[in-house]
């Protein structure tokens, strides 16, 4: 269902827009936030979308060097982030992350004076929101720029302004899931890449939060940027206030907030702006865009760097938030935490053993598997799994498929080589790691011992090189935030 509801929205509701970005992933859900906290761990657990260079300090360069992003546009190496959204049990306390996606909009929003629209510069970086607050203030732009929509298609509840699309959680579920919005400020003073508070160097136009003219003090117009966080709330249970939890450990939904920073090929985003003023939403009728348009590689992309140490809810539920995040819903004095021994950092993937490398993805065998001499399945598959049992079995070939399973042999079989295709094709995520890749449809993602006597020394020789990425062809699924009944037109937001 959130797959279906992420990769559709409807054209009404996305008028004046250059293109979206529907049904994005994360890249990684973790404490990290370089934006206010760098080279530091964050205050709460963020979902972030965008690129595999995502780490604890922001610097351009090294994030255009990413491998690859959860965007389907490969040269947009940005990231985007909120916070994650949790379920508190009723009888427990207990609090299960909530799955989420994004659609991620580029809007054509001149204002009345019909400005030229600007890219984001290189080493730019914003946030929209407050963290902080729990309350609503009508006449704040930046109060207006963040609420939320219950999707309903049944279209029951229509004309009930209970469930119109409001700045606070619901007192009630949503059938077919929440959208939590934020629209960010477009107008640059066109000096500041970044600003104290994050926020100064940019203001929201004139007119209205989302269009209008910019004032002098901020007069460079740019592209405006809105986020959708799609979450599955309609697989919980709802008891009431309290029933969601930002990570930050707001119950009323105040408190939502987007970070971005920006990781685009600046001429590339300026091509697009000047010349897809009607793509209407698809990506693919953005001729530069379409031109760099790959989804294989924004669903096999997976984290690069680190993540932190500690549980966030993915395997079980957690009875306390990630770091200093009592739960408050702004009524009397914000509950005090113990000072805390900050986790540590580690790489996002579980280190192969001993002697063990990477080939990379292979296809599999033409008449039956390329690795027969043993196998398993096991919930908490991953590369290292895979490697371990396949050495304890004396074979120095491991291959994961599929996710879960893994495949053991000392010589490549059924006409199966050793010749790597494209990174991309093997795309299927580790079923113990979701920031490992474990194979795909037909793929193995391919190891091998080299301490082991069997293979031959073709394969210890591909070993020992570098794996060079191959260059896919586009693929040209799932490009146009397209309608659906379940997506009401964003009154605020996108009108």
């Amino acid at each position: 269902m959130l797959a279906s509801l992420l990769s559709l929205v409807s054209l009404a509701a996305v008028a004046n827009a250059y293109w979206a970005f529907g049904g994005v992933r994360p890249i990684v859900t973790t404490r990290l936030d370089p934006v206010i906290f760098p080279n530091m761990i964050g205050s709460h657990v963020h979902s972030v979308v965008g690129a595999s260079r995502f780490r604890s300090v922001y610097d351009q360069t090294d994030l255009m060097r990413s491998n690859c992003t959860t965007i389907p546009v490969q040269p947009d190496k940005s990231n985007y982030w909120t916070p994650q959204l949790y379920h508190q049990d009723q009888k427990t306390g207990q609090l299960t992350p909530i799955p989420t996606g994004f659609s991620i909009y580029y809007l054509n929003r001149p204002g009345p004076k019909n400005a030229t629209l600007k890219a984001f510069p290189p080493g730019f970086r914003m946030i929209a929101g407050d963290t902080n607050r729990r309350s609503f203030n009508a006449s704040s732009f930046a109060d207006q720029a963040v609420d939320f929509v219950c999707l309903d298609s049944s279209d029951e509840h229509a004309n009930d302004p209970d469930w119109a699309e409001r700045p606070s959680f619901f007192d009630h579920n949503c059938p077919n899931g929440m959208r939590a919005q934020v629209f960010f400020p477009s107008c640059w003073d066109g000096v500041n890449l970044d600003s104290a508070d994050h926020k100064s160097h940019v203001a929201y136009p004139i007119q209205n939060f989302n269009d209008g003219d910019c004032p002098d003090s901020h007069p460079v117009h740019l592209v405006s940027l809105f986020y959708e966080m799609v979450v599955s709330v309609d697989q919980f249970d709802f008891w009431g206030p309290g029933t969601w939890v930002l990570a930050n450990g707001d119950t009323t939904g105040f408190g939502h907030h987007g970070d971005f920073q920006n990781g685009w090929d600046v001429d590339l985003l300026q091509d697009a702006l000047d010349n897809c003023g009607d793509a209407n939403g698809d990506v693919l009728a953005c001729a530069p865009l379409a031109a760099v348009f790959d989804k294989a590689s924004a669903d096999a992309c997976v984290l690069e760097t680190q993540i932190v140490d500690e549980d966030t809810g993915f395997d079980g539920p957690i009875s306390q938030l990630p770091g200093c995040n009592p739960l408050w819903d702004g009524t009397g004095p914000r509950p005090t935490c113990a000072p805390e021994n900050p986790p540590a950092l580690v790489s996002a993937t579980t280190p192969l053993p001993a002697d063990w490398t990477e080939i990379g993805c292979i296809a599999e065998g033409e008449t039956g598997r390329a690795l027969t001499g043993a196998s398993t399945t096991a919930p908490n598959m991953t590369r290292a799994v895979c490697a371990a049992f396949c050495e304890a079995k004396g074979f120095a070939l491991a291959g994961a498929e599929f996710s879960d399973e893994c495949y053991c042999d000392n010589e490549m079989q059924n006409g199966a080589s050793n010749t790597t295709v494209t990174w991309n094709e093997c795309s299927n995520h580790c079923a113990g790691n979701s920031n490992e890749i474990c194979g795909g449809p037909n793929r193995l993602t391919l190891l091998l011992n080299s301490n082991l006597p069997a293979p031959s020394a073709a394969l210890k020789s591909t070993a020992s090189a570098m794996h060079s990425k191959s260059t896919s062809t586009p693929s040209r699924s799932n490009s146009k935030v397209s309608p659906r009944a379940e997506y009401k037109p964003r009154n605020m937001g996108r009108a």
